[in-house]
């Protein structure tokens, strides 16, 4: 009998590592978030629409979005967006001829009660 204790406690273990992790995946799959844009390559100075949808599961989410402008991995300037309901955020973003040449990547930051989630997309600004 003394030579299944290891085993229980092996099972034990498991089932408490198992439980553990449980709230981390499960907080991860909280919500889906979906960025929606014309292309990557936007024209400076000119209208630039873009939609983020919201859901979990079937249903649409309320909650807000900012945005993150990054250059090589490091953020360089930062936005409001502005609150959605219903699962749809619409915006036009209008890039500066500043830009044009630079690398960049637009960070959608949505955040919804099911926690935040990080769409990138990279951007080449054309004139």
């Amino acid at each position: 009998m003394s030579s299944s204790r290891p085993i229980r406690r092996a099972l034990f273990a498991l089932v408490v590592a198992a439980a553990l992790a449980l709230p981390a995946s499960a907080l991860a799959a909280g919500f889906t978030a979906q960025l929606s844009a014309p292309n990557h390559r936007p024209i400076a100075n000119k209208k630039w629409p873009i939609t983020v949808k919201a859901t979990r599961g079937t249903t649409q989410l309320a909650g807000t979005v900012s945005y993150r402008f990054l250059s090589y991995g490091t953020i360089v300037h930062t936005a409001k967006g502005g609150s959605f309901k219903h699962g749809v955020f619409h915006d036009t973003l209008v890039w500066p001829g500043e830009a044009v040449g630079h690398p960049l990547s637009l960070q959608v930051v949505v955040k919804t009660r099911y926690g935040t989630d990080y769409l990138s997309w990279w951007i080449q600004v054309r004139s």
